[in-house]
């Protein structure tokens, strides 16, 4: 079942380049997500299980233009135990298809924060479809941290990125990621295609470390504890 959500690219949704921004690309898809749990009687308030990204993978073939109305179409891929895969499509006002993107999530319960199996009729309930793609893979890969960093920046995390589950929001990242871009890498057009594997959530007070690097096909951005003992979050900008 395919859940459609219009959405219009508004003044805050835009970057420098007057294009929809690779954050509000993410805002729109995850609201369309909560939108779809929500009408089959899996909102927020239904359950003390919620959903948890644990990845992203997004590809932007068109990037829609600030005041255009578009829509935002996801579906469920597969269900599987504690974890799933949903994938989403955007198509600007002419009906074009303008961003492509997959998406792992997990199924936790917020009472005990532990891994909850998903109940059996979650597939029918919300129509999975395993071979409806645009995107090709049904789930995404382990992604890996690239070897050493050409900078790095220590970052308190601000309370306004918190949402209500009481972690930093997954569309913050990309924000915070843009923090140790070198100044030439922030002044370019944000990258069409990129990777964002989150593996520790970041809660209110606490203080990362984000180290750049390169390789020669990406940029990558890979969060850490202040301590650099724990992976909060990699981040995988193709050039």
């Amino acid at each position: 079942m395919v859940f459609t959500e219009p959405c219009y690219v508004g003044y805050s949704d835009i970057n420098k380049d007057l294009g929809l921004s690779n954050t509000s690309i993410l805002r729109f898809f995850e609201n369309a997500a909560c939108l779809h749990g929500s009408t089959v009687g899996n909102g927020l308030t239904d359950s003390p299980a919620r959903w948890f990204l644990t990845a992203y993978h997004v590809k932007v073939l068109k990037r829609p233009r600030h005041e255009e109305r578009v829509r935002v179409e996801t579906w469920s891929r597969e269900m599987r135990g504690v974890t799933a895969s949903r994938e989403f499509a955007l198509y600007d006002e002419t009906g074009d298809l303008a961003v492509t993107a997959l998406s792992n999530w997990g199924h936790i319960n917020i009472e005990t924060g532990k891994p909850e199996r998903i109940p059996a009729d979650f597939n029918a309930r919300y129509g999975s479809e395993p071979d409806r793609s645009l995107f090709g893979a049904i789930r995404l890969g382990k992604l890996r941290e690239p070897e050493g960093e050409l900078a790095r920046l220590e970052v308190p995390i601000p309370r306004y990125f918190m949402d209500a589950n009481r972690h930093m929001n997954n569309v913050n990242y990309l924000d915070l990621a843009s923090l140790v871009l070198p100044e030439e890498v922030y002044d370019l057009p944000e990258a069409c295609e990129f990777e964002i594997a989150y593996r520790k959530a970041i809660t209110e007070g606490e203080t990362v470390q984000c180290l750049y690097g390169e390789t020669e096909d990406s940029r990558y951005v890979t969060i850490k504890s202040q301590d650099l003992t724990e992976t909060k979050a990699v981040i995988r900008l193709y050039k």
